[in-house]
């Protein structure tokens, strides 16, 4: 296999002018670190937020490329973090339900990426940010047996060993956290057009936004790490959000909330920097990435694309996968294009707020629209949230559209359109979706009864009843977001 970068720490041989020619470093293979954040969407400055002060990240992309067409394959956790380990669709390898309760191995010789790298010669880490030394990284595969990390830190490798470490950074999942330094005025801050101007939802962004800046002072320490190593030169960084962010209409749904992350990939000698990609990206296209950069080739055919360097690939389209979340269950397919977007909801009967205990117990916006809704002042376009049921299809044109609230699938000016992803994204499920087990309905009530036994303990968790009214909550939320500000 090729190299995509050919790493040389060494200006050319012959300069013009230079009587002496400089004998050249051995070409050693690079680091690999993945810096991968927990829910969080492109709510940064380089990515044109005027709200949040991001300095390091800011920095980051300087010094490399910021993609601005990266999206995740599916809007929760451990489906992503699933496939981003094994480089497939989380459906191809039966990850897609959060938290797989009947998880089963990897099929058809499929191996996660960290095998690739043990196999050639390299130390494999996974630690949590600033307390690498102490804690393991997350992980949260839905497929056994577990991998087995011989170490949080990539201190721990033999001298002159290259390796592949993941830092894995809580921020900014909730529950937020406030950052002391830089303060955000919720006031002042510009919610997402997706959401109603409600100063419960301001007061909550804005805690999201100093969360993503708690996030960013983790990466601000892990570069200076590397800096201080003297590994900078010969490490190859990858930062994203595991998913998109973490408000009601965005986790768990195949919006562009749900799936739009940031990527900013620094390479050795900061080859590219200041670049700005606009291409599309999947977030399963990093691990090919990764293994192309360090050289090494992956035994099974993945699914990802290499986005870097002479042997990339080129993306026409990027899928979207969901399926049962806690106690809410779905089946839910998109592909887009970059500019339309088709939603496919397999199981349209079921509403967009059916009960999420998860989100019921974290989310104020769950509870500001059901009791806006009950009291008739939810208005349109955001009441579309509330209906009994969903269409079988939903098709956006992005471009003019950008938060997804005009259905064009009976718009005769786009059905050729409609026509073309809907084929494309029906032909490749037939791969994609065939090793996804559907799980039984004894299945699906334990993840039902575990998510409400989630609920009940965080509620008396916030000293409210076990089985609060969403006035209750509202009160809460109320006294917790608005008074203490």
């Amino acid at each position: 296999m090729k190299k995509v970068i050919k790493l040389i720490w060494v200006l050319p041989i012959l300069i013009f002018g230079c009587k002496e020619v400089k004998e050249e470093k051995p070409i050693t293979p690079p680091n690999v670190i993945w810096i991968n954040a927990d829910d969080l969407g492109r709510e940064l400055a380089c990515y044109g937020n005027p709200d949040i002060k991001t300095p390091n990240l800011d920095q980051l992309a300087q010094q490399g490329t910021l993609y601005t067409n990266a999206y995740a394959n599916a809007p929760i956790c451990s489906s992503s973090r699933s496939s981003q380990i094994a480089g497939m669709y989380p459906t191809t390898i039966n990850c897609l339900d959060h938290r797989t309760i009947n998880m089963t191995e990897l099929q058809d010789g499929i191996k996660p990426i960290t095998e690739y790298f043990k196999e050639a010669g390299y130390f494999i880490a996974n630690g949590s940010g600033r307390d690498y030394l102490k804690k393991g990284g997350k992980r949260d595969y839905n497929f056994i047996p577990d991998i087995k990390y011989p170490a949080n830190d990539w201190s721990e490798r033999a001298k002159g060993q290259p390796f592949f470490a993941q830092v894995q950074i809580k921020y900014p999942h909730r529950v937020f956290e406030r950052h002391e330094q830089n303060p955000i005025n919720p006031e002042t801050v510009t919610l997402p057009g997706c959401y109603p101007d409600h100063p419960l939802l301001k007061a909550d962004w804005a805690l999201y936004l100093e969360s993503v800046q708690k996030c960013d002072d983790i990466v601000g320490w892990v570069m200076k790490r590397l800096e201080d190593e003297g590994l900078a030169d010969n490490t190859a960084i990858f930062f994203f959000g595991d998913h998109g962010r973490p408000h009601l209409r965005d986790k768990q749904f195949l919006y562009e909330g749900g799936l739009q992350i940031p990527l900013i990939v620094r390479l050795p000698e900061h080859v590219d920097a200041g670049k700005i990609d606009k291409r599309l990206v999947s977030l399963v296209d990093v691990a090919a990435t990764s293994l192309e950069l360090a050289g090494i080739e992956s035994k099974h055919k993945m699914h990802g694309k290499v986005f870097i360097g002479d042997e990339q690939e080129k993306r026409d389209y990027v899928f979207g996968f969901r399926q049962r979340a806690g106690d809410a269950p779905d089946a839910i397919r998109s592909i887009t294009d970059g500019r339309y977007k088709l939603i496919w909801n397999q199981e349209p009967e079921r509403p967009w707020m059916q009960l999420s205990s998860y989100k019921r117990s974290e989310y104020p916006a769950f509870t500001v629209y059901r009791v806006l809704h009950k009291n008739g002042e939810l208005k349109a376009p955001y009441n579309q949230f509330m209906a009994d049921s969903r269409p079988e299809f939903e098709f956006f044109d992005l471009e003019t559209d950008p938060h997804e609230f005009n259905n064009l699938v009976s718009n005769r000016d786009y059905q050729e359109h409609f026509n073309r992803l809907k084929s494309v994204l029906q032909n490749n499920l037939k791969e994609y979706d065939k090793n996804q087990i559907p799980e039984s309905e004894e299945t699906i009530q334990k993840g039902k009864n575990g998510s409400q036994k989630y609920f009940k303990t965080k509620m008396k968790k916030l000293g409210l009843p076990e089985a609060p009214s969403d006035e209750e909550l509202l009160l809460y939320w109320n006294k917790t977001l608005i008074k203490a500000n």
